[in-house]
């Protein structure tokens, strides 16, 4: 393509060269002036074809700069969702695994709430009832227990 501009521009300069050269009323010079405008409009559209490539060129650089641009922010807003969905799952099992323990402790606490009485109460009924060996009630202390180790169900 340069040979081509280079070619050009030298049988421009040589028209131009030409055309000084010729008289003024001659039909010759009037075909030179043809000719070299011709040319000249050779010389434009030739420009116009360089520097309509060089902004095609320069067009497709941009639009794939901005491709690959547009295609990190994606990847980057697929790895932020990723790790949010990561994170929300890591939550959920972290509440799953508080809910579980807080269910086994709630059912321990129900469970001594039912169970600590009862083996409160037999405790003190067996010492009081084999201290009381003779069937009659005559401690003053297990009288009082008594009274009160009547195992009823709260409501």
């Amino acid at each position: 393509m340069a040979e081509i501009k280079k070619l050009l521009d030298e049988v421009i300069e040589a028209e131009l060269t030409n055309l000084s050269s010729l008289s003024s009323d001659d039909e010759k010079k009037s075909e030179a002036i043809k000719n070299l405008t011709a040319l000249h409009k050779l010389r434009i559209d030739e420009i116009k074809a360089k520097t309509e490539a060089d902004e095609k060129r320069l067009r497709r650089a941009m639009d794939s700069k901005q491709h690959r641009a547009e295609l990190t922010l994606k990847e980057r807003q697929a790895d932020g969702d990723e790790a949010a969905r990561a994170n929300e799952e890591q939550l959920k099992q972290h509440q799953l695994n508080d809910q579980v323990i807080d269910r086994y402790v709630r059912i321990g606490v129900a469970t001594a709430e039912l169970v600590l009485p009862l083996v409160f109460y037999g405790v003190w009924m067996s010492r009081g009832l084999k201290f009381e060996e003779t069937g009659t009630f005559t401690s003053q202390t297990f009288k009082n227990l008594f009274n009160r180790f009547k195992p009823t169900r709260k409501s």
